[in-house]
């Protein structure tokens, strides 16, 4: 009986124990969100470090962390790193898919971006893979620049503000 007792009391406190945890990292997560909906990003960031500390595999908290440290150019090798650890758990995030290939595009990992146009090909939106198969041979090849240019420059996603950067860093090569 005493035994029993005991060992009810071992199950519920490591649920407690699970639930607690769970809750700390995602209220971190959600005070990190707020930070980064005002503009607060080193605040942001803070908090989803202090999320990371509970959980270091949190995802939600993965891909704010790398996304947010995109924007720099002084952070892309931590970017990546956040964001490929999100990415073994997603793989099908098309946001994380093109921050991805475009980090491994401007960094020459481009081995590493192949791999993520393989997985844009498995998922069948034609007009993305062929936005980004025209990226990537524009910005990796030597030759035909004007018709990859011409190329992107006729997609539907070139007036997305997102890819608008990608024509132009074609434009400039």
């Amino acid at each position: 009986m005493v035994h029993r007792n005991s060992l009810i009391f071992l199950l519920t406190l490591s649920l407690l124990l699970v639930v607690n945890c769970g809750r700390k990292e995602r209220s971190l997560f959600e005070e990190g969100k707020k930070w980064e909906m005002v503009g607060e990003k080193t605040k942001a960031l803070y908090y989803y470090e202090l999320s990371l500390r509970e959980n270091p595999d949190y995802d939600p908290v993965l891909k704010r962390m790398g996304l947010l440290l995109a924007e720099s150019n002084q952070s892309i090798a931590t970017a990546i790193f956040y964001l490929e650890k999100y990415h073994k758990q997603k793989k099908d995030d098309t946001e994380v898919q093109r921050e991805l290939f475009r980090l491994y595009l401007t960094t020459g990992y481009e081995k590493e971006a192949l791999e993520i146009l393989e997985e844009i090909r498995f998922q069948g939106k034609k007009e993305t893979l062929e936005f980004f198969e025209t990226t990537y041979l524009c910005l990796t090849r030597g030759f035909k620049q004007k018709d990859y240019l011409l190329t992107l420059e006729k997609s539907p996603l070139a007036g997305d503000p997102y890819y608008a950067p990608w024509v132009r860093a074609c434009e400039t090569k």
